[in-house]
């Protein structure tokens, strides 16, 4: 069984994956470029449970946003943007700030570093930030659509079994498979798959197997004149209730209930 020491750390790896990825990083330089802000994406904690968009303002007036991205309906990583002021810097605006730092104790010398650190912070009209968000949720969307995916693409830090793996499994998701087999497929011993492949993917042979098969039934599903039970059997799964368990398990919601919200929310991105 999983504990939650590994979850927690399998997570992370994934959304470091997720980081590092060519779609992400070139919507981070996009945004960077179109807004001036930085942007960063990280593991969701536990103690700080974001469901919505979340936009908090400090106490000298910069407000910074926290955007969900979703895998199924869970929240799993949380899109931050960079500071912004949205009205422009007064000594009025910074003097709250100024006066944390003296109950602080900060030297002058500090608080005004300070005040040169405060000015940088860049100006944006309020209307524009909104416009801002209203880009970051469509790429939450499109960001939560991909994780998966990216998560079974091949990494160049992966050991040469593990990539061959994983291409076997996408060549057989129709097809029983087990542990053993797919190791006697890549020639190494089950103990010695067993132990590479949940280091490199963080998942458990049966837990990656599964997701994948959830994950082309993810696109599978996106055809409207796909039949759920006709998904399941082409993507691997022995019965339907198999099926629907693991969809659930995985996506947090039911193959229906997947795509009549794949249906909304792509109707959302094309409206923002």
């Amino acid at each position: 069984m999983q504990t939650e020491s590994s979850k927690h750390n399998g997570q992370h790896r994934f959304i470091e994956t997720l980081a590092e990825s060519d779609l992400f990083q070139g919507y981070q330089h996009a945004f960077h470029t179109l807004t001036g802000l930085p942007l960063s994406l990280r593991a969701q904690e536990d103690e700080e449970f974001v469901e919505e968009i979340v936009t908090s303002k400090g106490i000298a007036g910069v407000v910074q946003s926290l955007v969900p991205v979703r895998v199924g309906k869970t929240p799993v990583a949380l899109l931050e943007t960079g500071g912004v002021r949205l009205e422009a810097a007064t000594p009025e605006t910074f003097a709250p700030l100024a006066n944390a730092l003296l109950d602080d104790d900060r030297s002058a010398a500090e608080i005004r570093g300070a005040r040169v650190h405060f000015e940088q912070v860049p100006v944006m009209a309020p209307e524009r930030y909104q416009a801002a968000l209203a880009i970051l949720k469509s790429f939450s969307i499109q960001l939560g659509e991909c994780a998966h995916r990216l998560l079974f693409a091949q990494t160049s830090h992966e050991p040469q079994a593990v990539k061959n793996a994983k291409i076997y499994i996408h060549a057989h998701l129709a097809e029983s498979m087990t542990l053993e087999g797919v190791a006697s497929a890549v020639n190494v011993s089950p103990f010695h798959f067993c132990k590479i492949f949940k280091r490199a993917t963080g998942l458990t042979f049966t837990d990656f197997v599964n997701r994948a098969r959830v994950e082309k039934a993810k696109r599978m599903l996106m055809k409207p004149d796909a039949r759920i039970t006709e998904v399941a059997y082409d993507v691997g799964f022995q019965s339907l209730s198999h099926f629907n368990r693991s969809f659930r398990r995985i996506a947090s919601e039911s193959p229906t209930e997947y795509r009549s919200r794949m249906k909304s929310d792509r109707g959302y991105a094309m409206a923002a």
